[in-house]
């Protein structure tokens, strides 16, 4: 994204982000003035409860100081009010007969009901409020409101790729590169872009100015050939290089913006389950003979990441033949349905058909998106094209978790399911609007091929790349951030919007850090040294737990790690497999050798949540994370030891390929 864009986009966040912070200002401030005299009104209600519960054990004759069971029943009125500090019974003394709690110093912080018809009456029914409650609830109302707004941000920056669609998109990216060609003496004719916008005018004039330059250009060279002026000649062959007068640029990818609101709009979907899925599970879930509960609950996120790990070398080869744009309108309308269908199941049976049901959706979304981008792209254009396909993925890993914790916890999970039904459906009228209709042909061959297993399998590298760290690496992530940590968090009592804020963590990390790490990668020629690091990292990270599992700080501190680690290493990750496979005794093409690096890498996906689920069942939830971070490390150092006398010998842009899926 160059100056124009830059400034452009910012200055409309900059202008959203002002107004959200004002309305976000005036909510908790009017929310503040509106809670405390709500839990006020909500404390008297509950003391006159409890007074009349009393007067009535009164009034058949029970003395008040021979109550039994009292303190039972006013604690868990207690635990069940968490705005209250104390709920008791006192004398008209103020001293207290039963209850449960602090009572609190200040009247002002207390509501008495009185017990018995006399004067004064017999005891009080008092009610203290926790002074810590509302600012509780207006800290937390912050941080959901301040995450909605960065939130909001960054999906008004991808709105900006559906505003601005091909043409506006193209006329300001044409404008710009034009500016930024001539700047470097560069006076090449460009493809034309749509001149009906402003900015598409521009281009159209520095085209016609150009084109003028190059027309005279061109006429001086013939004329100075038929007159065989030698030196003249020399002469402009030394302005045809130094200027690249007479030759044509090369088409810009601006194509492969038309895939990017769909594909955002469909991965923010996914997302929104993060937060609560395994909890969802939970909830469903009934005992199987023979399996822990544990287990049973990875059972349906399990049959999703199988489904697509082995459905999408298929799937490439069927939209391929069949076309990208009904490839992804049908896996949009797939994913729809089977988020609506999980809303409404009635069992683990139901929610398991459901969610098989958007893992096909999902397979087709993202083999269409990527093959759209293929399509739309050449060789030299890859790495742009893939930047915007990564880049939309890894948006919507950032912004989905927050969001679909705020609303399960606020609205329930199933209006969180029928949420990412309906962002299924908004990817489908995207899709709809934003890809062209293009018809679809017959593959070239079959992506992979048996003996390509064989050939690739046959390498210790790659097969320490891949098994070692690949695999592992995806486990982790899994196991840990997207099973593990939202089941231990609701059993530390932690909320789904609080569950969301956590998984915000793993890709933010990821969407500032790794486009610096596979840059130094490039730079240092240390792609080796990366990868073993980043696995190390990542691994020591989840020993974190260990100080203490029920910390949050520690819990975040541990999925920080994990996102630097695979930060470090993703990118360069996918870069030693192009390297590697050139060393192949029998060579396989590009093409095959990342379907089989994906295709280890999302059955590792597959594996996470039943590696998960096994330990957490014997070990526990500190335990199964260590042991995880253990066989990770230990992954890490195996393959630095296979590996380390490989010189890295990748061209810069492999670097950029196609990783970088957070799942």
């Amino acid at each position: 994204m160059h100056s124009i864009q830059l400034r452009l986009s910012a200055a409309l966040v900059a202008m959203l982000v002002a107004a959200l912070a004002y309305l976000s200002f005036q909510t908790t401030k009017r929310a503040e003035a509106l809670l405390l005299p709500e839990v006020e009104h909500k404390a008297e209600t509950v003391a006159r409860s409890v007074g009349a519960l009393m007067q009535r054990a009164l009034e058949v004759g029970v003395p008040m100081g021979e109550m039994r069971g009292l303190d039972g029943y006013l604690s868990r009125i207690l635990a069940g009010n968490p705005e209250f500090s104390a709920v008791s019974i006192s004398d008209p003394a103020g001293q207290r007969l039963y209850g449960a709690g602090l009572d609190a110093d200040a009247a002002v912080s207390a509501v008495r009901a009185p017990i018995g018809s006399g004067t004064p009456p017999q005891a009080y029914a008092v009610v203290s409020l926790d002074p810590a409650f509302v600012q509780s609830v207006i800290y937390k109302m912050w941080i959901d409101l301040a995450i909605v707004t960065v939130v909001t941000a960054l999906v008004a920056l991808e709105l900006l790729y559906i505003s601005f669609g091909a043409g506006l998109y193209g006329a300001i990216e044409g404008v710009e590169s034009r500016v930024y060609a001539i700047g470097h003496s560069d006076l090449r004719p460009h493809t034309p872009v749509d001149s009906r916008s402003e900015f598409g005018k521009l281009a159209t004039l520095i085209d016609q100015r150009l084109s003028g330059l190059n027309q005279r250009f061109s006429a001086l060279r013939s004329l100075v050939a038929e007159r065989g002026q030698a030196s003249a000649q020399q002469a402009l062959k030394g302005l045809q290089q130094k200027f690249h007068l007479g030759e044509t640029a090369a088409p810009e990818a601006l194509s492969v913006i038309a895939i990017r609101a769909p594909l955002f709009v469909f991965m923010f979907a996914e997302e929104l389950t993060r937060p609560f899925l395994p909890i969802y599970i939970e909830r469903l879930a009934s005992p199987i003979p023979g399996l822990s509960p544990e287990l049973v609950i990875s059972l349906p996120m399990v049959v999703f990441l199988a489904i697509v790990a082995l459905t999408q070398p298929v799937l490439g080869g069927l939209t391929e033949r069949y076309g990208r744009r009904p490839s992804l309108l049908w896996g949009a309308v797939l994913g729809a349905l089977g988020y609506c269908g999980a809303a409404f199941a009635p069992d683990l049976v139901s929610l398991t058909l459901a969610r098989a049901l958007s893992a096909v959706g999902f397979a087709l979304v993202f083999v269409g998106a990527q093959g759209f981008v293929i399509d739309n792209t050449t060789a030299g254009q890859r790495a742009r094209g893939m930047a915007v396909f990564i880049g939309a993925i890894l948006v919507a890993g950032l912004c989905g978790p927050p969001i679909g914790g705020i609303i399960a916890d606020r609205l329930g999970m199933e209006i969180a399911f029928l949420v990412a039904g309906a962002m299924a459906g908004l990817s489908l009228l995207l899709a709809l609007l934003c890809i062209p209709r293009t018809p679809g042909h017959q593959p070239s061959g079959p992506p992979i091929r048996a003996r390509d297993f064989g050939a690739t399998f046959r390498s210790p590298k790659l097969v320490a790349l891949f098994f070692c760290c690949a695999m592992p690496a995806k486990i982790l992530l899994v196991a840990v951030c997207f099973f593990l940590m939202p089941l231990h968090m609701k059993d530390i009592g932690q909320d789904q919007a609080a569950i969301g804020r956590m998984l915000m963590i793993y890709p933010l990390i990821m969407v500032l850090l790794v486009p610096s790490f596979a840059s130094l990668a490039d730079r240092w020629n240390r792609r080796v040294a990366f990868v073993a690091a980043g696995g190390a990292i990542a691994g020591l990270g989840s020993l974190l737990v260990m100080i203490d599992a029920s910390s949050l700080v520690v819990l975040g501190a541990m999925l920080a790690s994990l996102g630097i680690g695979q930060a470090i290493s993703i990118a360069p990750q996918s870069a030693l497999v192009g390297e590697f496979g050139k060393m192949l005794q029998e060579p396989i093409g590009d093409g095959p050798l990342y379907g089989i690096f994906r295709l280890v890498e999302r059955t590792g996906n597959a594996l996470g949540p039943v590696i998960a689920g096994f330990l957490l069942g014997l070990y526990g939830f500190q335990t199964a994370v260590v042991i995880i971070g253990a066989l990770v490390i230990a992954g890490a150092l195996i393959f630095a030891m296979g590996a380390s006398g490989v010189q890295g010998r990748t061209k810069k842009t492999s670097s950029h390929r196609i990783g970088g899926q957070p799942a």
